[in-house]
């Protein structure tokens, strides 16, 4: 609605961040003239959205959430996942204010109390990750990036793909004790879907590889590659990988001071969108 006469009292950004890869790997992306990303509230309907579970699940309610409130930001599915775990809070703390309200159960006195977080902590304690060294390899130097939120969706429904297997063994004979290599002939098909969708998710987190030749970006290329090489060498791109998914856990580790008994408890929260999100806290 250009011609509204209400849209100057539109949301704006309530919040300016930089994103702990700075952007690198999403030269999509516009920035202000301080390389920041602008935060705008959330909307009633994007309250609701977050409240579907299997919008959840799949990822989608999270993906229209960046779409709503980072406008700058035209392909929130490529973004590298740790970037936008920063970006949720960052969307916290323009809804909501700057400060999260933890409830604290002591693991002496079983006292329960309520702290509150200053987000702006959490997200300087962030790590700037805006070069990945590379994995070498028979002359290659193997670049990586973060994994995207898309990629980490995908993952998660393949963790949950491999319960429903285990799931269904249960049900189907009970307390009866199967040998690994018997369960994994009868699951032979499912296991090796799996398996192939880890490939694919891994070579989506290869930016290039560098030859002596030149580089290589295409993704059927790589993904060849990776399903010829040394399972060690796998293994090395996967560590590498896995670290880079997971924000350093003091970022979100606090120590709290019970009122009653003054027990000292370190706690290590969970802040993802999921359950904070809506609490309006």
């Amino acid at each position: 609605m250009t011609n509204n006469p209400l849209q100057k009292y539109f949301r704006k950004p309530s919040i300016y961040i930089k994103l702990p890869t700075g952007g690198k790997f999403n030269p999509e992306i516009s920035t202000s003239q301080l390389d920041e990303i602008g935060v705008l509230p959330m909307t009633a309907i994007d309250e609701i959205t977050l409240k579907n579970p299997d919008a959840l699940l799949n990822g989608e309610a999270l993906i229209s959430l960046v779409a709503s409130c980072c406008p700058d930001i035209p392909n929130p599915r490529g973004m590298c996942n740790i970037d936008v775990e920063a970006l949720f809070l960052a969307i916290q703390y323009a809804t909501y204010g700057s400060e999260l309200t933890h409830t604290h159960t002591c693991k002496s006195c079983e006292e329960q109390s309520d702290f509150n977080i200053d987000i702006n902590v959490i997200l300087n304690r962030f790590p700037d990750i805006e070069k990945v060294e590379p994995v070498e390899f028979d002359g290659l130097k193997i670049h990586l990036q973060p994994p995207t939120v898309e990629a980490i969706t995908r993952l998660a429904l393949i963790d949950l793909e491999q319960q429903r297997i285990v799931r269904s063994i249960q049900d189907t004979y009970g307390d009866e004790v199967m040998k690994e290599d018997e369960l994994a002939r009868r699951f032979y098909s499912s296991f090796r879907t799996i398996a192939e969708h880890n490939v694919e998710l891994l070579a989506n987190t290869i930016n290039y590889i560098e030859t002596p030749d030149g580089d290589v970006t295409d993704y059927d290329t790589i993904s060849e590659f990776l399903e010829n090489i040394p399972t060690k060498v796998v293994n090395e791109i996967n560590e590498k990988i896995q670290f880079l998914s997971k924000k350093p856990e003091d970022a979100t580790t606090f120590e709290f001071s019970c009122p009653e008994c003054e027990t000292k408890d370190k706690v290590v929260l969970e802040v993802n969108p999921v359950n904070f999100f809506g609490t309006g806290s």
